[in-house]
């Protein structure tokens, strides 16, 4: 029996070939609170409550094709929080009479 050792400290642990340890602990604790929760719902919408915890629960664990490394949740919860006042676009048309401007003139 042989164990493998993550080179980084910060590096998931797989339990198979696509299910990591972080996704077991996800799953648990979303359908602990699942199942905690269907004694509130009304049992005739019990089935539809529970599609909503299986949906939540696939939508918090896959990964985007934009940034593989991170979930969905990660990557949601980076867009909805990040400051869009430090980012601002760049005006090309302004650049080029800037450089038009200070081009050498010879004498």
């Amino acid at each position: 029996m042989h164990y493998k050792v993550p080179s980084e400290i910060g590096s998931e642990l797989k339990i198979n070939r696509l299910f990591y340890l972080t996704d077991l602990l996800v799953v648990l604790i979303l359908g602990g609170v699942g199942f905690t929760f269907r004694y509130v719902v009304h049992p005739s919408l019990v089935w539809y409550y529970a599609i909503f915890w299986v949906v939540l629960m696939v939508s918090w664990l896959i990964r985007p094709k934009t940034n593989p490394k991170l979930r969905m949740a990660r990557a949601l919860m980076l867009a909805v929080s990040r400051n869009r006042i430090t980012y601002c676009a760049m005006d090309t048309e302004e650049k080029e009479k800037g450089a038009s401007e200070n081009d050498f003139k010879p004498r």
